[in-house]
């Protein structure tokens, strides 16, 4: 059993030959690519993130190696931001705090989620985890697995992307869907979901009303990048679900596929190497 991650992985690479098994870190997926020729005896690897999208399912389908991941781990912490994220909004808390570092008393209104739409796109573990917390705050909850999405990103108050990146979500919200929205998009799933120029331009003229965003089409988002001066983005450096336990909760779910892998056993959360989640 072996480990590829960025800080041990030139030295482990050279050991994948001998491994029957593999725990890869979040985004070092790509290194099974590089390595292919090497991937002998290997029968299964495990994701240690939710995502597997680095990981090359064109060769994985047909090598008989087992693929699964962490899906599941990280919804609770994922849903909280979520939440968060409405609040930043509806109580306008960026105003607070820039009224805070001025000095300035300044009453207004804010809004209450309660009875505001929740509109959930990929009803997987992510967004099973946001409507619970939102159904529980009162607001109304719409959601879909990404076949029929118009109508949510039409008619939500909090339109959250909670979708897996294959190719089929790669762009799902274009510039024509970015169009149509009238208020929030709150994104945990993947910077390539969405098309991020087109986001930028419908922040800057105030076409919507904001954005709160966990992941970017490239990460670490560049300095210069304009989302990090729209006042009506919230910008989180894709560490949403780094909580204080995570990582154990992780290694938990990879041992007790490690017993149940010795055991010859099914394993939890094996990804589907055709639909690449």
């Amino acid at each position: 059993m072996h480990r590829l991650d960025e800080a041990h992985g030139i030295e482990r690479v050279e050991k994948i030959a001998d491994a029957g098994v593999l725990l890869v870190t979040p985004r070092f997926g790509s290194v099974i690519r590089d390595q292919w020729p090497d991937v002998k005896r290997v029968r299964w690897i495990h994701a240690l993130g939710a995502g597997v999208e680095t990981f090359p399912f064109d060769l994985l389908r047909g090598s008989g190696i087992v693929l699964t991941n962490s899906r599941g781990v990280y919804a609770g912490a994922l849903a909280e931001f979520v939440v968060g994220a409405m609040l930043w909004f509806a109580k306008d808390f960026r105003r607070l705090v820039t009224n805070q570092a001025a000095h300035r008393w300044e009453p207004f209104a804010v809004e209450r989620i309660e009875g505001a739409t929740a509109g959930i796109i990929g009803y997987g573990g992510i967004g099973r985890a946001v409507a619970k917390r939102a159904e529980a705050l009162g607001m109304r909850v719409i959601a879909t697995r990404a076949t029929s999405i118009d109508d949510i990103v039409a008619n939500a108050d909090y339109v959250v992307l909670a979708v897996p990146l294959t190719h089929e979500t790669r762009g799902l919200m274009n510039a024509e869907r970015i169009a149509r929205l009238k208020g929030v998009l709150i994104n945990v799933s993947r910077g390539a979901v969405v098309d991020e120029e087109a986001l930028v331009d419908a922040l800057r003229t105030h076409r919507i009303r904001g954005a709160a965003l966990d992941v970017f089409a490239v990460e670490p988002l560049p300095p210069d990048h304009p989302l990090w001066s729209l006042d009506n983005a919230l910008i989180s450096p894709h560490t949403a679900d780094h909580t204080s336990d995570s990582h154990d909760r992780a290694m938990d779910l990879f041992l007790r596929n490690v017993e149940r892998f010795r055991r010859g056993e099914a394993l939890e959360n094996v990804v589907d190497l055709e639909r690449e989640y």
